[in-house]
């Protein structure tokens, strides 16, 4: 009898037995020359010892202002060379980093910073209002430094001024099950939840990229620390000793000459971001040289067919897949990319489960295990997976065997490769169907003159729900509502026609981790009817 749960190899690499900061700082030390980290938005280039030193500096300044182990530091900048300074900084000194998005309103800001308590907030220059506005009626005091020039605060800059003592500065001894980091959860479905990384997570989870798709070499990825990606793909080039690319706002033909000039291996984007190459024209496209980029990886929401198909076509060097993971429980799958036959046969997957994963698919209903072939939620175990919930006891994430509940909907197939289909929450009933809005936005992403697509359940006295539907169009596109809804509706079963209407849309709503906010849209929607 076939088993049921399906499992990725083991953890090649001996963990590492430290501290995230602590690795980093003695690691430095030995390929001070080696190149680090490039702004993709500047060209400057940091070797390793030159963030040493500014880390060194900064945490010995942090330690004249009281900083001692455990407390929180919060971090509120875009992804750039300063980002990961006041993060080494505060894990020299074994407290703790929690980070914001200047994105993000100061409500936003506001929820995040009291949830964690932060003694110190690093925030970006530009960004130091809606930080104020963010403290307004708070009982908290934290101490904010400003990452750019400021009259009124105590900046980066003049913490990292050099010190006599930095010759001897050493990094707080801690244990692999220390607390690094609290990482916020995206909040697309419920209220952000603050996710302990111990430093096994942070430090030794990136050895499963590694493993499993990430050629080391140079690395590209323009996520602050506010996401989980961010920690994982800097403890790969830690441990490899290799460089990373980074930046803000990076346009579709920056990327491309970023991968030309510094003959990037290895890329991890947002579904999001993939659009801004795709809409390069031709010209542009055969500007650049992106023959060294073996391996580009998509994650945070699942990716449109014909979107994949673009990519792999403008990029015909470069093996383009979709991964699937979480804050909680790091990768889990990723492609064999040996495997040419999967890599062109199975383009919707997301991969096998990764090194030390295990996944099952159980019944909506009874929770009975399933087979390849049949959807349910998926459930997963990892070998590094979250240390629990801030200020939370029991969210009910674990089922009875120890798997996490990871809220999605999905099957895996004959050859262990998954599919991810949506979210479960994100599913909504009309009269006794169940339906998975993908099912609908697929049909709308058909149409020749549609951008994006959202479909959410508008509640329905009768009915439950009534499917409804926000759209953005293309540039110059020329399409009505009703149109659209009669294109729509002659392409799906009479279950998913779009009952509760359509509207056109300039934008669509995201969270700062590049999210569809669709209980925003379901919202707005239902106020303009």
């Amino acid at each position: 009898m076939r088993d049921l749960i399906i499992r990725g190899g083991m953890v090649g690499c001996i963990p590492h037995r430290m501290g995230f900061g602590e690795y980093f700082f003695y690691k430095a030390g030995t390929i001070r020359n080696n190149i680090f980290q490039i702004d993709g938005n500047t060209d400057e280039v940091e070797t390793y010892g030159q963030v040493k030193t500014r880390t060194t500096r900064l945490a010995l300044g942090l330690q004249q202002l009281g900083l001692k182990p455990k407390d929180v530091v919060f971090v509120c900048c875009h992804s750039g060379l300063d980002n990961i300074i006041p993060v080494l900084a505060t894990l020299y000194l074994g407290g703790c980093v929690s980070s914001g998005d200047p994105r993000q309103t100061a409500d936003d800001s506001r929820y995040l910073i009291e949830q964690v308590e932060p003694k110190v907030i690093f925030v970006e220059e530009n960004s130091v209002y809606m930080i104020e506005k963010a403290l307004e009626g708070s009982n908290l005091r934290p101490r904010i430094i400003v990452m750019g020039n400021s009259e009124q605060y105590l900046t980066m800059r003049q913490l990292e001024a050099p010190r006599p003592e930095e010759a001897d500065f050493k990094p707080v001894r801690q244990t692999d099950t220390d607390l690094a980091f609290i990482i916020f959860s995206s909040g697309t479905t419920s209220a952000q939840k603050g996710i302990y990384i111990t430093n096994n997570y942070a430090l030794n989870g990136g050895s499963i990229w590694i493993e499993s798709n990430l050629t080391p070499g140079v690395i590209m990825h323009f996520t602050s620390f506010y996401w989980i990606t961010a920690i994982m793909l800097t403890s790969a080039c830690m441990v490899t000793g290799t460089a990373k690319v980074v930046g803000k706002e990076i346009s579709g033909e920056r990327y491309l000459y970023l991968v030309d000039k510094y003959k990037m291996t290895y890329s991890f984007c947002s579904n999001t971001f993939t659009y801004k190459l795709t809409s390069l024209d031709q010209k542009t496209l055969k500007k650049y040289d992106t023959s060294s980029l073996l391996s580009f990886t998509i994650g945070g929401a699942v990716m449109q067919k014909d979107q994949i198909q673009k990519l792999r076509d403008i990029l015909p060097h470069t093996k383009v897949t979709m991964a699937y993971g979480s804050t909680e429980c790091n990768i889990l799958t990723f492609f064999d990319l040996r495997d040419e036959k999967a890599y062109k046969t199975k383009l919707m997957s997301s991969g096998k489960p990764s090194p030390g994963v295990e996944i099952k698919v159980v019944d909506l209903e009874s929770g009975k295990l399933l087979g390849p072939n049949q959807e349910g939620e998926i459930r997963v175990k990892s070998q590094f997976i979250m240390g629990g919930y801030h200020k939370l006891e029991d969210p009910g994430v674990f089922d009875e065997d120890g798997f996490v509940k990871m809220g999605d909907l999905g099957y895996y197939d004959e050859d262990n490769y998954i599919y991810v289909l949506g979210r479960l929450k994100e599913m909504f009933k009309y009269q006794f169907f169940q339906i998975l809005p993908e099912t609908i936005e697929n049909v709308l992403l058909s149409h020749p003159d549609v951008e994006e697509v959202v479909v959410f359940g508008v509640p329905h006295q009768v009915d439950n729900n009534h499917p409804g539907a926000a759209v953005v169009l293309k540039q110059n596109a020329d399409v009505t509502e009703e149109e659209l809804i009669d294109y729509c509706n002659s392409r799906v079963a009479n279950y998913r026609k779009l009952r509760a209407g359509l509207v056109i849309l300039d934008k669509i709503p995201r969270t700062a981790t590049g999210k569809v906010q669709r209980r925003i849209v379901r919202d707005n929607f239902i106020k303009m009817r």
